[in-house]
């Protein structure tokens, strides 16, 4: 958060009667009985914020329609969805302080009037009671959680940390092969008709990928880098195959083979009448090569991102905790 947007949020927070964490970009504490964060940092804009209610009304959640009922007529609430502590407010996106500040405290407003009416009271997403609450991060998200639920979400990390699933390499490199196969014989098909696209090569990245994490287990960083020699290996080998079906192609010889058009191949390499095919030979190779890194990229730091949220466990704000 550059400053300028820092000093909307303080005033804001101000106005409501929360604190802020400029670190974080929350603010948080207690709206009209009811534990609430805002969240400036939700993955779209800091004026699109985030606003979640923590509550429960005897163990049973907001409703999908009721949260409709929450977003309709107030012109500050872009959308309300109902999740397993309470409801989430986005607000909708503005310009001007003012007019920000306005909307989010409508949102503010609307939600905590909602909830009252309607006989849901402020409850720690772990326990349900009506506890105070800090914010914390659990599992990539932020929430308003008691100190015991807090320190049972700590204690139950650090036991999925000690029962942790070990890689099964071996498993997983014959997963990964097993993808890649498949992956080649869509290069190989498609290139059959004379299609060199991005899909071919999505797909050996994604089949490769889930098929060594599927057998092994998990996908760690040295998983993804046998994942991708694997990839790289195997592309090249469904491409040479392709390009073996176009050299026998002219030919029209009954007895002459792709195994013999694989083999005679290398030894035209600088050959000047073989020019034109080693240039549209490699051209085509390198290009599938950057369609499997654009399919194998995202899928590795999306697994990371996801495994690296769900071992986040902190509490925010509170300099002796953390």
């Amino acid at each position: 958060m550059n400053k300028n947007v820092q000093a909307i949020y303080e005033e804001l927070s101000l106005t409501a009667g929360l604190t802020f964490i400029p670190k974080q970009g929350i603010a948080y504490g207690k709206f009209d009985s009811f534990n609430v964060i805002i969240n400036g940092n939700n993955g779209t804009s800091p004026f699109t914020p985030l606003i979640s209610f923590f509550a429960s009304k005897e163990g049973e959640g907001v409703t999908a329609e009721e949260c409709r009922n929450i977003r309709n007529g107030v012109d500050g609430i872009g959308d309300c969805k109902p999740n397993a502590e309470g409801i989430e407010i986005t607000v909708c996106m503005c310009s001007g302080k003012d007019k920000f500040i306005g909307y989010c405290m409508d949102s503010l407003k609307t939600g905590a009037a909602f909830l009252k009416a309607n006989g849901y009271k402020n409850a720690c997403p772990g326990c349900n009671n009506d506890i105070d609450a800090f914010p914390r991060k659990i599992g990539g998200a932020y929430m308003m959680v008691c100190d015991e639920c807090y320190k049972s979400a700590v204690e139950r990390s650090k036991q999925l940390k000690l029962v942790d699933k070990k890689e099964r390499s071996f498993l997983g490199v014959l997963g990964a092969l097993i993808g890649s196969v498949i992956g080649a014989a869509c290069i190989i098909l498609l290139g059959h008709f004379g299609y060199v696209t991005a899909i071919s090569g999505l797909v050996m990245a994604f089949a490769t990928l889930l098929c060594y994490r599927l057998f092994s287990g998990k996908l760690t960083i040295r998983g993804g880098i046998i994942s991708l020699i694997i990839m790289i290996i195997m592309t090249f080998a469904a491409h040479y195959v392709n390009y073996a079906f176009l050299y026998m192609a002219p030919k029209s010889l009954a007895e002459y083979t792709v195994w013999d058009a694989a083999m005679e191949m290398p030894t035209r390499y600088f050959d000047p009448g073989f020019r034109e095919f080693r240039r549209r030979f490699f051209g085509y190779l390198w290009l599938l090569y950057l369609y499997v890194f654009v399919g194998c990229v995202p899928f590795i730091v999306s697994l990371f991102r996801k495994k690296r949220a769900e071992n986040q466990i902190a509490t925010l704000g509170k300099a002796e905790e953390e």
